[in-house]
């Protein structure tokens, strides 16, 4: 206990160790004013000429006010629509017709369909063709009432209900909600409302990673310092393994606050028995390295490699399934994929077992007469 805290205090002296601390409180504070702000994956500009009441006027204040991956801008004119269009402040415009209704009374009664909203882009991609469906699903109902109202006149002879009373049925009988829910293999749902925070996780995954490495340089540091001259060869490795613990139990801590303060802390017991595995996968991983290259400029020289492989192969942004016994010896991947599947846990357990055998046995090799 003495020995780590003498460990904490030199390492609290190392401004370079500080530096790595303070990663994450600027990642935090980063990611907090992202999502605190107005964003979506893609904009789109509303414009249309109707009065204040009107079916196009309460659509369009409607996509104004839901929670969305999109960002709707709303325009006075369609001549400002269009420039920020060119200007590119909008990915595409959306333009209702000033007497929507009525349109959509017509295609009611003919009984066909014909395009009752202008869709304007800058360009045709798979992102935009997808935002027209959200375009779609919101005059999709109000044409079926449309549909149901004339099908009741039709049917009564003229002698229709009140249009309260046929809204309150039509409202009634109507079907509301998503057609389908995504969640994950334990049951838990993706509400996929803040994308910006999606990848904080993974990004804490890889800074506990960088700690590790950070505790390998150190350690090597002291033993070209001399620190070990009077330790067994053979037992250095458990200094190792102990500036490890330190650097990782800070990490650890810190980790756990981060994600308390984005709200991405789920069940607790599970998080914590999740990170202790993390913390255990990514202390073997850096000893094997450790072990491996004698050098500290090699592993200088390999942390920014590992750093992008990690952020490239593991589910951070996306997910790549086609590596997946490289992907495996990447501590970050078996814990992003555990955390909503909790059979990965059985391969972070082996994993730990034979990370364990695998410092053990490099340690005999390194070391033996």
């Amino acid at each position: 206990m003495v020995w780590c805290l003498l460990t904490e205090k030199r390492l609290l002296k190392k401004i370079s160790y500080v530096a790595v601390l303070l990663i994450v409180p600027f990642l935090v504070f980063g990611l907090r004013q992202a999502a605190s702000r107005e964003a979506g994956m893609m904009t789109i500009g509303l414009y249309t000429p109707a009065e204040e009441g009107s079916l196009s006027d309460a659509l369009l204040e409607r996509f104004m006010e839901e929670k969305s991956v999109l960002r709707f801008l709303r325009y006075e004119t369609e001549e400002e629509a269009l420039e920020a269009l060119t200007g590119k402040i909008v990915d595409a415009v959306w333009i209702l017709p000033e007497d929507l209704e009525g349109e959509l009374v017509k295609l009611a009664e003919k009984k066909m369909v014909r395009p009752v909203a202008r869709v304007v882009e800058r360009e045709d991609d798979v992102a935009l063709t997808f935002t027209r469906e959200v375009l779609c699903s919101r005059i999709f109902p109000e044409l079926a009432y449309q549909t149901y109202v004339e099908y009741v006149d039709r049917k009564l002879d003229g002698n229709k209900p009140e249009k309260e009373e046929l809204l309150e049925r039509f409202e009634r009988i109507q079907r509301k909600g998503n057609l389908f829910r995504a969640e994950y293999l334990d049951g838990t749902e993706d509400s996929g409302d803040n994308y910006v925070m999606a990848p904080i996780r993974g990004l804490l995954a890889i800074w506990l990673v960088l700690s590790g490495f950070a505790g390998i340089l150190y350690q090597k540091q002291d033993e070209i310092n001399g620190l070990f001259d009077a330790i067994p060869e053979r037992k250095r490795i458990l200094y190792s393994f102990g500036m490890q613990a330190v650097v990782l139990l800070n990490g650890g801590v810190i980790y756990l606050v981060a994600c308390k303060i984005l709200g991405v802390l789920d069940h607790l017991w599970l998080e914590l028995l999740l990170l202790l595995f993390l913390l255990l996968m990514i202390a073997f991983f850096c000893n094997v390295i450790g072990l491996l290259v004698k050098r500290m400029e090699g592993i200088g020289v390999l942390i920014p490699v590992m750093t992008l492989l990690m952020i490239a192969f593991c589910p951070i942004f996306i997910d790549i399934r086609k590596y997946w016994a490289m992907q495996s010896l990447l501590p970050p991947y078996l814990y992003l994929k555990a955390l909503h599947g909790v059979g990965y846990l059985k391969y972070m357990s082996i994993y730990v077992v034979f990370g364990f055998f695998a410092c053990a046995l490099l340690n005999q090799i390194k070391y033996r007469r």
